[in-house]
């Protein structure tokens, strides 16, 4: 949906929502919840023309909700660039609410890590979270109502390593989770209650480049993988609405909203033990010998 800056009207509770990597994947999730419910939505994507695939795709969900969905190429690591999709936020729809650094934390397989996929995956969270911090605490501390930011940690180390030799999300994991405490910190002694830093642990969801990442694995590690995933795993729609429901609820500093608690892999645990079955995995049609049916 295509919309000139300063032509968005906001209705009474209307969120403006900022997703920086939401051309696809969980980003794209967390875009198409908030539509759902009526907010604006401001994406961005590693190119204007990925950008503007996307906010095509989101046309139906803006239609479903009354929102509008407008979008801006940025590099989460360039600092010039994140100030750049502040400024054409606040033009087009006015103060922000919420912004969400939502940075890709795709897994790597033993197979596909080299240099620059590590390399690339630790300047988007790690530098593009502490440009966010600077960028967005700044901007949302300058507005009356301030808002919040929330740093997406991606999949919880602990349990959503699916696959030998994903190590790399890990420790972008716990960079990410000091970024957040020091934030939270640096509010608390300011006695600002008004700017509210809060993380994201979503647990693993089957995103595009989950899909691309089991296909390239070897047989052997590619089915330990899927039977791990059929477990553990869950579908974008599914943790996305959940967690933005509780993003709009939201009035703690230093909230870490997490989907895969111990409690509910419980659950799913005495559920297999009880003869419950999952079919995750069967709308994706991966097979564990060609990862594909």
């Amino acid at each position: 949906m295509r919309l000139r800056p300063g032509r968005a009207r906001r209705g009474a509770g209307t969120q403006v929502v900022v997703i920086t990597d939401s051309t696809q994947g969980m980003g794209f999730g967390y875009a198409q919840a908030f539509l759902h419910r009526g907010h604006h939505v401001v994406i961005s994507g590693h190119t204007q023309s990925l950008v503007d695939e996307a906010i095509d795709r989101l046309e139906a969900d803006a239609v479903v909700g009354g929102g509008v969905a407008i979008g801006q190429a940025c590099d989460v690591t360039d600092r010039a660039q994140l100030q750049s999709l502040w400024g054409f936020t606040v033009r087009s729809f006015g103060p922000v609410g919420i912004w969400l650094h939502n940075a890709d934390p795709a897994r790597t397989g033993t197979a596909a890590v080299t240099p620059e996929k590590i390399d690339a995956r630790t300047q988007a969270s790690v530098i593009g979270a502490l440009n966010s911090a600077e960028v967005v605490v700044a901007g949302l501390s300058a507005q009356p109502q301030g808002g919040k930011l929330y740093l997406d940690l991606g999949y919880d180390g602990a349990v959503g390593r699916i696959a030998p030799g994903m190590t790399v999300g890990s420790d972008t994991q716990d960079e990410l989770r000091r970024v957040a405490d020091s934030l939270v910190l640096a509010r608390r002694k300011a006695r600002d209650s008004r700017v509210l830093i809060g993380t994201l642990s979503p647990g693993v969801s089957v995103t595009e480049g989950l899909l691309r990442e089991l296909r390239a694995l070897p047989p052997e590690l590619r089915a330990k993988s899927l039977r791990r995933l059929d477990f553990i795993g869950d579908h974008v729609a599914t943790t996305t609405s959940w967690i933005v429901d509780r993003i709009l609820a939201d009035d703690r500093q230093g909230h870490d909203i997490t989907w895969l608690t111990p409690a509910r892999l419980l659950r799913r645990g005495l559920g297999r033990l009880f003869g419950a079955k999952r079919d995750l995995l069967a709308r994706y049609k991966l097979d564990e010998r060609s990862g594909a049916s």
